[in-house]
């Protein structure tokens, strides 16, 4: 019998290929997301997940996974309004995990964030590392982690959190976040604004390397946060630099103030999800090759 996987937000970019790798795994993939998909092996239904009768018609009677991506993601735009992401990113994500509860889910994985835990003294984020986000979008998924404790707790559910850095890959050409800018910049759209000085550091993570993560998440019966990175952090100046070795050019840059309500630098420990079997596969100059060539073709 093929099981049924509900993927939020498969019309989207991690979403996409999340919902990919599940129909060449057999599952049956619904796709719950507010915009349709350009995949047409997938039953998608149009649907605001924060809606709950809504949603209650949209998800199937039964299924056994469910994989939450469905989010507002803007750091900036969750300043600006934090009701709105509140209302996505926290209502939308108790209504799916009481319809797993009443519909006989096994296996929850959400699509989580290192903003959970915001600036922290440690050198390394873990997954043992306190929560004390710094914004309204990283609070609803600090939020988000908390209700899917619970339902593994009452509800036997096995839920996991995957905490995610910076994900690029192809397919970003809607995205906002650097990668894409980069990309844009260098097919003569305008330069690269960079913030502040562009000494601040993140992980940056391959999607595929992403999709893996969330399998072996769901494929062991994972329960509670993992970290998942590339397990080395880049500053600005050094994915520019990535960039410019990956596809020949210079990239076109102009200079911004600093954005407030964003850490000064990321470094992830992916120690626990390599001891699952985890293990990025593609580096930064290989993957920002792999956007470009897809950005190329556009």
């Amino acid at each position: 019998m093929t099981e049924t996987m509900v993927v939020t937000g498969a019309s989207g970019f991690i979403g996409s290929k999340i919902a990919a790798r599940a129909l060449a795994a057999g599952y049956r993939v619904v796709n719950v997301d507010r915009r349709p998909s350009s995949n047409p092996d997938l039953d998608t239904r149009l649907c605001d997940i924060s809606d709950a009768a809504a949603l209650a018609e949209a998800f199937p009677g039964e299924a056994a996974a469910v994989v939450h991506m469905a989010a507002r993601t803007s750091v900036l735009e969750s300043k600006t309004d934090p009701q709105g992401v509140f209302e996505t990113n926290m209502i939308g994500t108790q209504n799916l995990l009481e319809l797993s509860r009443r519909r006989g889910v096994r296996s929850f994985v959400l699509a989580s964030t290192n903003a959970v835990v915001g600036e922290t003294k440690d050198p390394y984020i873990t997954e043992s590392s306190a929560l004390a986000p710094l914004t309204p979008y990283g609070a609803t998924k600090a939020a988000g982690e908390m209700l899917l404790s619970a339902y593994a707790g009452s509800y036997g559910i096995a839920c996991a959190s995957i905490r995610l850095t910076n994900v690029y890959g192809t397919g970003m050409q809607q995205k906002d976040s650097i990668v894409p800018r980069i990309m844009r910049a260098l097919l003569g759209g305008k330069p690269l604004e960079i913030y502040g000085d562009g000494l601040q550091w993140r992980d940056f993570v391959y999607a595929a390397d992403v999709v893996d993560a969330f399998f072996m998440a769901l494929d062991q019966g994972l329960v509670g946060p993992l970290v998942v990175g590339a397990g080395q952090s880049f500053s600005v100046r050094d994915v520019i630099s990535a960039a410019e070795q990956a596809i020949g050019r210079e990239v076109p840059v102009v200079w911004g103030p600093a954005r407030s309500g964003e850490m000064r630098g990321v470094r992830v420990d992916i120690a626990k999800a390599r001891s699952l079997g985890f293990e990025p596969r593609v580096g930064l100059v290989e993957g920002l090759a792999l956007v470009w060539e897809d950005f190329s073709r556009v």
